[in-house]
C-alpha cells in the first residue's frame, strides 16, 4: 500500500522514526496519487483536488471525540470546560471542517496534572499512533471503516489564540 503523509516535515519524520508505517509493509510516497493519505497534526485545510488523489481517501487526525469538539483548539477547550475525557480520532477528509466519517477513535482521560501541551505530547500523541496503526492494519486487510458522524451531536469551537 502506498501512503502519502501530509503535514509538516517534523510530523513525517516522527511517523517514519516510530517505524509505524514502514513496519506494516507500506511504502511512503511523495506522489500525490497514492492508495491512502494520512494527515496527522494537519494545520491547514486540504483542497478538493488533493482529497481526490488518494484512491481510498485521506485520513485526518483530530484530538476530540468527533463530532463533538470540531475546530483547531480542541484540547484547550476541553481543559477550559474541565471535561473528563477527550479522544484520538482518525476520520476521512471531506470538504467539511472535521466532518468526515470516522475510521478509528480512542477515548483518552484528561490528566489535569499536566498542562495542555504536556498532555497532548504524553497522552494524545501515543493514542494517535495506536489508532493510526489500527487504521492501517484494517486497510491492509481490506477493512475500510466509515462510521458517519451524527450531526446533531456536533459542536464547533473557535480557535483560541
Amino acid at each position: 500500500m502506498r501512503i502519502r503523509i501530509y503535514g509538516n516535515p517534523e510530523t513525517e519524520a516522527y511517523i517514519k522514526a516510530k517505524g509505524l508505517v514502514l513496519s506494516l509493509g507500506h511504502v511512503i510516497t511523495e506522489d500525490a496519487e497514492c492508495d491512502v493519505a494520512i494527515a496527522p497534526l494537519l494545520t491547514f485545510k486540504l483542497d478538493a483536488a488533493t482529497l481526490e488523489k488518494a484512491a481510498l481517501g485521506v485520513l485526518i487526525f483530530h484530538p476530540s471525540p468527533l463530532p463533538y469538539g470540531r475546530g483547531a483548539s480542541a484540547i484547550r477547550w476541553a481543559y477550559r470546560r474541565k471535561e473528563p475525557v477527550t479522544a484520538a480520532t482518525w476520520f476521512w477528509a471531506t470538504s467539511g471542517l472535521d466532518a468526515g466519517d470516522i475510521c478509528e477513535q480512542e477515548i483518552v482521560k484528561i490528566d489535569y496534572g499536566l498542562r495542555p501541551r504536556e498532555f497532548y505530547q504524553s497522552d494524545i500523541i501515543p493514542a494517535m499512533l495506536r489508532t493510526l496503526k489500527r487504521c492501517l492494519n484494517n486497510l491492509q486487510n481490506g477493512i475500510i471503516r466509515r462510521i458517519p458522524q451524527v450531526e446533531k451531536y456536533s459542536t464547533y469551537d473557535a480557535k483560541i489564540t
